[in-house]
């Protein structure tokens, strides 16, 4: 088989593993939604759909941040892999904005966000993020009476504590001690 084949059956894999995580993400989440579908109006209060823009917006800018790390440095993990997670992410917020009757707010930070100069501060700025993302969550924990929307706020609140925190952990240590791209690289 030659490198071109080989690469079109891996990136096809690839392509189902991503298809398979949106499904299992969004089968993970149907049923805390399927008794939402029918109680869901545009009667959410204030502090919620205020919540769910500031949620919405941090899923934009992390995105957005993390393909300018990817332009800048190539696909380097773990901003390869978060990208995408982002974009369900997104996916998530636009079904839930839609379930709710609530416009979906324009990702204002696409092509607007710039990666820094080294990827060690990439690192680090993803730890930072995700830091504020759980502090972020668990602020709107403490008003958010919806039981989707608790559901949503708990399980990305626990992707960025126990996924994308340590990751960005891992990337930022082995900046620290050298480790550099190499070891990084999506192969």
């Amino acid at each position: 088989m030659n490198h071109y084949h080989k690469a079109n059956r891996i990136r096809s894999r690839q392509r189902w593993a991503i298809a398979g995580a949106c499904t299992t993400t969004l089968a993970l989440f149907s049923p805390m939604f399927q008794t939402a579908i029918g109680s869901a109006s545009t009667s959410l209060d204030k502090p919620t759909q205020q919540a769910m823009i500031d949620a919405i917006n941090d899923e934009y800018q992390a995105r957005t941040l993390y393909a300018a790390v990817i332009n800048k440095f190539g696909r380097v993990r773990p901003f390869s892999n978060i990208v995408t997670a982002e974009d369900r992410h997104v996916m998530l917020w636009n079904d839930l904005f839609t379930r709710y009757g609530l416009p979906i707010p324009e990702d204002k930070f696409a092509g607007a966000v710039e990666a820094p100069e080294t990827l060690e501060a990439a690192c680090q700025m993803g730890v930072t993020a995700e830091i504020a993302n759980v502090e972020m969550y668990d602020h709107f924990l403490t008003f958010v009476k919806e039981p989707d929307l608790r559901a949503a706020f708990t399980q990305l609140r626990h992707v960025s504590q126990e996924n994308h925190l340590p990751a960005f952990q891992r990337c930022l240590d082995r900046q620290a001690t050298g480790g550099g791209n190499r070891r990084n690289s999506v192969r």
